[in-house]
């Protein structure tokens, strides 16, 4: 079960940051856009976020939870945790409620808001959200550094 449950945690790491890559790259590609069209990219930008790196970040949080407890529960429980694994639990976990907590709802706040009409708003939001993804993306890659290090 356990390989079961690790093979569900790198899924979900290439679902979270392979998401947050194509965001990423779509976010830069929107600053060329006009500002009538920036509606449209929003929109597919909240698609990624709802779509890939909403289930990526609950899949990866949930099964590093059930791998930690797994582990509390077998021979490694105590020598088995070393400064990696703690690390990536940590980093994972913050970067987890951020895209859960402010990235997606975030994004959907930006569709509702219109790009032309609304314009301080809409480029403050995307500022926002533009600095929160960073934010999110450095402690993920961060986590993924800190589980290469670690034994499993």
């Amino acid at each position: 079960m356990r390989h079961f449950w690790i093979f569900a945690h790198l899924l979900g790491m290439v679902m979270w940051l392979g998401g947050g890559l194509a965001a990423m790259a779509l976010g830069i590609a929107l600053k060329r856009f006009d500002r009538s069209d920036l509606a449209t990219g929003t929109r597919l930008l909240a698609t990624v976020y709802r779509q890939l790196m909403l289930p990526g970040s609950v899949l990866t949080v949930a099964s590093g939870l059930i791998l930690t407890l797994i582990m509390y529960g077998g021979p490694l429980a105590i020598a088995g945790m070393n400064h990696s694994l703690m690390a990536m639990q940590g980093f994972g976990l913050v970067a987890g409620l951020i895209t859960m907590i402010a990235l997606v709802p975030a994004a959907g706040r930006l569709t509702r808001i219109d790009p032309v009409s609304q314009a301080p708003l809409f480029d403050a939001l995307r500022a926002r959200q533009a600095r929160l993804g960073m934010i999110s993306g450095v402690f993920g890659l961060l986590a993924l550094i800190f589980g290469a290090l670690g034994r499993p």
